[in-house]
């Protein structure tokens, strides 16, 4: 009796996690992309090498396919989520 409470316990503790780690990846490709761009803020457009055009672009489609779900949602419901990811 006492394995099928610890059981339901702790399944009852996993189910009711906020944590969504699809979101919480798309914050970390978000920043990941902010952090490359900001690299080459203070360059000319034409000093950028096609290495670095295309890192930029590879992230960004890698944030823009991660993020899509969740491009619709409103601010306070990204911003738990957010803290969740903490």
């Amino acid at each position: 009796m006492k394995k099928i409470i610890v059981l339901a316990s702790l399944f009852l503790a996993i189910s009711c996690s906020n944590k969504d780690k699809q979101f919480c990846e798309c914050l970390s490709v978000g920043d990941e992309l902010n952090t490359e761009a900001a690299k080459y803020s203070s360059v000319a457009l034409d000093e950028l090498t096609d290495k670095d055009v295309e890192k930029l672009r590879e992230l960004k489609e890698k944030k823009d396919s991660i993020c899509a779900p969740y491009e619709m949602m409103s601010g306070p419901e990204m911003l738990k989520k957010k803290e969740a990811c903490k």
